[in-house]
């Protein structure tokens, strides 16, 4: 599956430094990655928060070389 048209605008924008952009990435897909993380760290909640925020770090430094072959959320 493929981006749908609002979220490859914002990946664009978010890929060419816009930071508000990315804000807006970060809000529609924190609760989806904190959860998952939770999950991953056996409900201990500050750690999740602590591994959803390296991987959003990390997601803004390698956005420039995100295709877009897959959803945002999936290259998450």
């Amino acid at each position: 599956m493929s981006l749908d048209p609002d979220e490859a605008r914002l990946v664009a924008r978010a890929a060419a430094g816009d930071r508000s952009a990315f804000a807006a990435l970060v809000q529609a897909h924190q609760g989806y990655l904190r959860k998952l993380m939770a999950r991953v760290c056996r409900g201990d909640q500050g750690r999740a928060d602590d591994l959803a925020q390296e991987a959003f770090i990390r997601a803004w430094r390698a956005l420039p070389g995100f295709r877009g072959e897959a959803r945002f959320r999936t290259w998450l």
